[in-house]
């Protein structure tokens, strides 16, 4: 038996030494050591109560709050591995020191799934992260309400919004409490046609006026314990065609009067409460602008004014205008004494001296004329014996604005200060090229 295993002993050795070696070039082979990198694996904080013991809190910044995790072994295994059955944990108990700033904590890595004797080795980007360590501190801050850019259904406005509660408790580190500039409830109030609450979520904005990230609210508290609040929304009807009158205070130059006063735009659109829209309705759906922004005092001419549209109503009233308009231009007539202002039709004005060529288009349909007259003369007067016309000699096709020669009876005259100062009437004119149709014609007659 002896000499059987002794018998050619080298080559049964170098036989076993080749098994060996092919065994290992198979293994490796057909499942081979690699090495898998996997990034952003969050860093969970364990153990935070270590520190909370004497009011503090901590933060880590942005950079740390995540890291990279190494998994080196078969491929069979490692290829098997998601970034979910990663863990890395910062246990605050574990903290090196706490005598530097910031105090640095160990990270460790496991991954579910491989088991410990396995031939699997994990590894961590970097083997401690900083921690901030401060003093918790608190505040109250007012909670405003922001809707964005979201609307109501198309005949509603948003009349009242406030948060429920409309005030709230802030805990967290120190530096970011400081940081702090208001708290906004973000609502979503997309096709809303009735008043009700809805859910708002809290946004933090900070002294830049840029809203704290999503890494610095993790390490705020809420007196709530949620960043959502109620939002209670009043919706407004809106109402259209309302409008608008003015009042003026002043008196005018000595032999002066006021005879109209008109807005630009005549019309707006509001929205507000049912009482407030009722009350409107009540006056004829008018608003008048309040006479103490209408001052005419010593004017002997027109007087145009313009007053911020948000002017027009007081800041109580259960309403809000609605009108893209920013502005109203109000427009004040100023006439001598015995004078009285007309509307004449353009229609009514003679065209003299026009080219047969030319087509005449006006921009209003009608022009003001200022006349002065008797008392009983203004009584008897109609615009229809005004006459009236425009000399168009020389003049081709193109925008003028040309003067309007007024004839009047006896005992009337022309006043100056409507659309001349000069006392002559002026009327913007649009002169074009008649369309020659005699060809079209004759090819549809074809």
């Amino acid at each position: 038996m002896k000499e059987k295993i002794l018998n050619n002993l080298p080559l049964k050795i170098i036989s076993i030494i080749i098994a060996i070696v092919i065994w290992y070039v198979v293994t490796s082979v057909s499942d081979p050591i690699v090495t898998r990198t996997f990034s952003d694996i969050p860093v969970q904080i364990t153990n935070a109560s270590y520190i909370a013991e004497g009011r503090k809190t901590y933060q880590v910044s942005e950079q740390y709050q995540s890291i990279a995790v190494s998994i080196k072994g078969n491929r069979s295994v490692v290829n098997g591995v998601t970034a979910d059955d990663i863990t890395v944990t910062a246990d605050l108990t574990q903290i090196v020191t706490m005598d530097t700033d910031p105090v640095y904590v160990p990270v460790t890595a496991v991954c579910s799934g491989i088991s410990s004797n396995s031939n699997v080795t994990i590894h961590t980007q970097t083997a401690t992260i900083p921690i901030e360590i401060e003093d918790v501190d608190s505040a109250q801050f007012p909670i405003s309400v922001d809707v964005g850019d979201t609307q109501p259904a198309k005949e509603y406005e948003i009349g009242e919004q406030t948060a429920d509660p409309d005030t709230i408790t802030i805990s967290g580190p120190e530096s970011l409490i400081q940081k702090i500039s208001s708290v906004v409830a973000k609502v979503d109030v997309s096709g809303m046609s009735q008043s009700g609450t809805v859910k708002g979520t809290l946004v933090v904005i900070d002294k830049n006026l840029d809203e704290m990230s999503e890494t610095q609210m993790n390490f705020l508290t809420f007196e709530t314990g949620s960043r959502e609040v109620d939002v209670n929304i009043v919706l407004w009807r809106k109402q259209t065609g309302i409008q608008l009158e003015a009042e003026y205070t002043g008196t005018p130059e000595h032999g002066y009067q006021v005879t109209d006063i008109t807005t630009t735009p005549e019309e707006i659109t509001v929205a507000g409460s049912d009482e407030a829209l009722s009350a409107l309705a009540a006056n004829g759906n008018k608003l008048t602008i309040p006479a103490e922004l209408i001052n005419i005092d010593g004017q002997s001419s027109d007087t145009d004014i313009t007053v911020d549209i948000g002017d027009v109503l007081s800041d109580d009233s259960d309403m809000m205008i609605t009108s893209s308009a920013e502005t109203v231009t109000v427009h004040v007539s100023i006439l001598p004494n015995g004078s009285q202002e007309y509307q004449l039709d353009v229609d009514q004005i003679q065209r003299k001296n026009l080219g047969s060529n030319l087509t005449v288009q006006y921009d209003q349909t009608k022009i003001p004329v200022r006349i002065k007259a008797s008392d009983e003369d203004l009584e008897t007067f109609d615009i229809s014996q005004v006459t009236a016309s425009i000399d168009f000699s020389g003049l081709s096709a193109g925008d003028y604005q040309v003067p309007v020669r007024i004839d009047l009876p006896d005992d009337y005259e022309l006043v100056s200060g409507g659309d001349d100062e000069n006392g002559e009437v002026t009327v913007t004119v649009h002169l074009r090229e008649k369309t020659d149709t005699s060809a079209s014609t004759s090819t549809n007659t074809n």
